[in-house]
């Protein structure tokens, strides 16, 4: 089994991050092979709508040459998915909202076919992080990260948010038990 982690943030030593690594900790310990992808650390260009990804109906077909490419090779291998990124105003970080939009080279469609996806085995979840009450700050990424999964015809397997309260407390118990709790439940849907 394999799982590709896109992580947002923007700066190192944040909660996002260690709190995805206790997450992918958790999968490690289960055999899981684990991707991560700093994306703050890549060169990925936002999308430009111009549609020639649907001209080629086979493989991921952006004509922008980025490192995006390697990213959906590593997405395209993987069962799950996992979005991350802090929320800063109520939504994803650029660098994961530019990968959320290149996404949606694997959608197919033209004029003589019904639309399809690439997509056939991955599962997606989310972890957020907030600076203030998370149910009332995640909530539209959240619904984001889900209906990208129901557009690409996919499993979404919920989120786990964590108030953010100071890197210094980020492996606080609940925190650790939570987002250990939210890998054993992607786990069991996955069968792993």
């Amino acid at each position: 089994m394999k799982a590709c982690v896109l992580l947002g943030n923007t700066r190192k030593k944040s909660i996002t991050e260690a709190t995805v690594k206790l997450f992918t900790d958790e999968l490690t310990a289960r055999d899981v092979k684990v991707k991560t992808f700093a994306l703050r650390e890549k060169n990925i260009q936002t999308c430009v709508g111009c549609d020639s990804c649907h001209s080629d109906m086979n493989s991921f077909g952006c004509v922008i040459k980025d490192d995006m490419l390697e990213i959906s090779e590593e997405i395209m291998l993987s069962d799950l998915v996992v979005f991350s990124s802090p929320i800063y105003t109520w939504f994803a970080t650029p660098p994961l909202k530019a990968v959320m939009d290149r996404l949606y080279a694997f959608a197919k469609f033209s004029e003589t076919i019904n639309m399809f996806n690439l997509m056939k085995k991955q599962h997606f979840a989310l972890i957020a992080t907030s600076g203030d009450e998370c149910a009332s700050n995640c909530d539209l990424l959240a619904e984001a990260i889900s209906r990208l999964a129901k557009f690409a015809k996919r499993p979404y397997l919920g989120y786990f948010a964590a108030q953010d309260k100071g890197y210094e407390n980020s492996t606080r118990q609940e925190v650790a038990d939570g987002v250990r709790a939210f890998a054993e439940k992607c786990m069991g849907i996955l069968g792993a």
